[in-house]
């Protein structure tokens, strides 16, 4: 005999494709079960249990990080966009005009003031970005251990240039 079946299959599996939606546009994992009408806790502890939901997770979390990093990567870079501008005029019909629209078939006395559109395009340049520039050697410019070679501290990265100096002199007076 077949039972009910889990609150897992029924509040979450079962709406994993809505699950792929919300993370893909960013909606938290709190706001993901509030969503779901479970408790925060019981989503972390079906994450743990079921590994079909935190694999879920992990991968569509990966595209908005990848499509950020890109962003931030073109930032720092600096990038060229075309910006699109429209200007409307509107203008008098001279008599000479309007005699040709008559030729034409045009009922002027029903137009409304006529107007002209002209679109502008103008291709912009966005400078690089020092700061997405900074954040990104932070991440991703790492030293043989791991750690950041990068600091937005410059007191910081002060006091390490002079530790480092400490032990050059500590390892010259060892080598004595």
């Amino acid at each position: 005999m077949a039972g009910r079946p889990s609150k897992y299959e029924e509040n979450v599996k079962s709406k994993f494709s809505k699950i792929e939606e919300w993370l893909q546009i960013g909606i938290s994992e709190k706001d993901i079960a509030e969503r779901l009408g479970i408790h925060k806790a019981t989503f972390v502890e079906y994450k743990k249990k079921y590994s079909e939901l935190n694999d879920l997770i992990k991968n569509n979390r990966k595209k908005p990080v990848d499509e950020i990093k890109a962003s931030m990567f073109k930032r720092a870079k600096g990038f060229e966009y075309k910006e699109k501008k429209v200007i409307t005029k509107y203008i008098d019909l001279d008599e000479e005009l309007k005699e040709k629209l008559i030729e034409l078939g045009v009922d002027v006395k029903k137009m409304t003031k006529p107007k002209l559109v002209r679109i502008e395009e103008t291709t912009k340049t966005a400078l690089p970005s020092e700061a997405a520039g900074l954040i990104l050697l932070q991440h991703w410019d790492k030293d043989s251990n791991g750690k950041s070679k990068w600091s937005r501290d410059p007191a910081s990265l002060e006091m390490k240039k002079e530790e480092l100096m400490l032990k050059q002199k500590q390892l010259e007076n060892d080598n004595w």
